[in-house]
């Protein structure tokens, strides 16, 4: 996602790296992935080989000395900027305030309707798609040495923002199709729904404006047999209480308080999401 791109800024400019990996935190928790001494990890759950670690989702954090840093705060980008001397970063403090906003959801409804800038620059990214993965290093080059106002005026970057613009009407007829809501629960399921399209996630809060949460429920084509839940919390109905990482968590997931997601057998989906609504329900 764009906390993970600004990441990547942001250690390059302090680190010299070889080569990126972007991978699931789900991958990170089932120990798919080799990491090793030299290895830097951003935005993913703790691996003791590491050389250094960043994070700020809360149901990630441990209790055991590690080099680098862990904090509760709006986005990785901000432990990352945070950790190395004051000053040495001061060029890409838009960049991480922008990321505190677009990762924690503290946007106003305009930014959701009416994306530009920061905010529309973080809708090209599709986490998704691993074919996208020259574009999202690219975006790293571009945000690390260029102003904002040259990336923004790149033939690849105006394509994509005219794009996603262009996805986004028909995001928006998928949503009002394939979601339903239950109480202060607004449930989408897109299992049987192939967009290949950009999502704005914070869209069905405009829609369902006097629901306070929602569950996204969604077909993980990394990992077959498995389906992908999401929760987020209404960024403009903020009257939830529910700790979502901490309740994810008890389906092998995770997350920050207001949004999380996890990883399901397909067996086990109908009840999973089941138990989730009916914990979300009132709350």
């Amino acid at each position: 996602d764009f906390d993970g791109i600004a990441c990547g800024v942001l250690i390059t400019a302090r680190e010299n790296i070889d080569h990126f990996l972007f991978v699931e935190p789900k991958s990170m928790q089932d120990g798919e992935i080799e990491v090793n001494s030299d290895d830097i990890i951003t935005n993913l759950p703790y691996h003791p080989k590491c050389y250094l670690w960043f994070d700020h989702h809360v149901t990630n954090q441990i209790s055991y000395p590690f080099r680098g840093k862990f904090k509760v705060a709006p986005s990785a980008a901000r432990v990352v900027f945070e950790y190395y001397p004051s000053g040495s970063l001061r060029r890409y403090e838009e960049l991480v305030n922008e990321t505190d906003r677009i990762d924690s959801g503290d946007l106003k409804i305009s930014d959701v309707l009416n994306p530009e800038r920061y905010v529309l620059l973080s809708f090209t990214i599709d986490p998704n798609n691993k074919r996208d993965e020259s574009y999202w290093i690219t975006l790293i080059h571009l945000l690390r040495d260029q102003p904002f106002s040259l990336v923004m005026e790149n033939p690849e970057i105006k394509r994509r923002c005219k794009q996603v613009l262009d996805d986004f009407k028909v995001y928006r007829n998928l949503l009002l199709k394939n979601s339903r809501q239950e109480g202060n629960v607004v449930i989408t399921d897109f299992r049987k729904v192939n967009f290949r399209g950009k999502v704005n996630r914070f869209l069905v809060y405009c829609l369902y404006p006097e629901t306070n949460i929602s569950v996204k429920i969604f077909k993980d084509i990394q990992r077959p047999g498995r389906t992908g839940i999401s929760v987020g919390k209404n960024i403009f109905n903020k009257t939830s209480s529910v700790n979502v990482g901490e309740l994810l968590s008890h389906y092998g997931g995770g997350g920050h308080q207001g949004a999380g997601s996890c990883r399901v057998p397909d067996e086990e989906v109908e009840r999973v999401v089941k138990e989730i609504i009916e914990k979300l329900k009132g709350s």
